[in-house]
């Protein structure tokens, strides 16, 4: 019998290998051999009574973790509708992973609680709809994409705010106008719509990552001017056309280049088209070769974006200008 067990967890664990989820069962039998097969270190349990073999989990990327999760929590229970960061995450938007330490659902008779591994939001009437007929994305059920967008600009601060805002717009191919009317309609009335639309108010689908948008939210937090997003720059030598992370251009006509450096673009073949490591520092050191005839140039990094102190530090001593007026959040 314990043989059959053993066999039936590894066409489980396959099966759920197979659909990028994890195996779970109610039968008790199953989850005596689930929990002797994790005690023996074969298999791992991310979430209470779900699990997966452990050399395939540690495979998978933080994000991908969370969908696996989520998939399996739907089979638990059908009548779960996934939210805010989870449903972000479905659609593909830009989630600071501090947000996904937890899953996010709701449901009919949903009232606000959590526990360590998942937070229940409470249901909204308006949201009806949605909870009955839910969207399908990354094979789970989610709201609406402008009700996601509105639960998360919500309860987001402005820099996590504007990550997922402007992933959003790039991801739905929409623009800022349509944001704010969907979180004026949908946030109507609701906790934190203040600074939903706040944030809704600076989202720019030309942010090409998350670490943009941070960088972004962060030097308007401080008090300096918002940049131009990937402005395009002409050699005049080569008649080259050079896109730039962020650009300020003074009322003397000098222009300020920041560039948010990463390893990314060293190493992803999607950004190296084929090219290696040395190729592609070869040809961003003639890049910036131009571009200093034409422009100061400030690089920094991630860590560096958010670090405020020193950020202040850095866009002060490049001359960055001060925003005309000063930037508020709703607390």
């Amino acid at each position: 019998m314990a043989n059959s067990h053993m066999q039936i967890i590894s066409s489980m664990l396959d099966e759920a290998e197979q659909k990028q989820t994890c195996a779970w069962t109610n039968t008790k039998a199953l989850q005596d051999s689930f929990v002797h097969c994790k005690a023996r270190g074969n298999i791992i349990s991310p979430a209470p009574s779900l699990y997966v073999r452990k050399d395939q989990w540690n495979q998978l990327s933080f994000n991908n973790k969370h969908l696996y999760i989520a998939r399996a929590l739907t089979e638990k229970h059908p009548n779960w509708v996934f939210c805010g960061p989870t449903a972000a995450l479905a659609y593909g938007f830009e989630v600071p992973y501090w947000q996904l330490q937890k899953i996010h659902v709701t449901h009919l008779k949903s009232c606000y609680r959590e526990n360590q591994y998942i937070c229940h939001h409470r249901y909204i009437p308006r949201m009806k709809n949605s909870l009955q007929h839910p969207y399908i994305a990354a094979g789970i059920p989610v709201l609406s994409a402008a009700e996601t967008l509105t639960q998360c600009l919500r309860m987001s601060n402005f820099a996590d705010g504007l990550c997922i805002a402007d992933s959003g717009l790039r991801a739905l191919n929409q623009t800022r106008e349509w944001l704010l009317n969907e979180v004026n309609h949908v946030g109507f009335r609701q906790k934190r719509i203040a600074q939903a639309k706040i944030t809704a108010s600076f989202a720019d689908a030309r942010a090409e990552s998350g670490g943009e948008s941070i960088a972004r939210a962060h030097i308007l937090e401080l008090g300096f001017a918002l940049p131009e997003l990937q402005a395009t720059i002409i050699d005049p030598i080569s008649q080259a056309t050079y896109r730039v992370d962020f650009l300020w251009t003074l009322s003397t006509g000098q222009r300020i280049i920041g560039e948010l450096d990463g390893q990314q673009k060293y190493v992803d073949p999607d950004m190296t088209q084929g090219r290696s490591a040395i190729d592609v520092l070869t040809a961003e050191r003639l890049r910036e070769s131009r571009l200093s005839r034409l422009a100061s140039i400030m690089r920094f990094s991630f860590a560096n974006a958010c670090d405020l102190a020193f950020l202040y530090r850095l866009l002060q001593s490049f001359g960055v200008p001060r925003a005309l007026q000063p930037f508020i959040t709703w607390s």
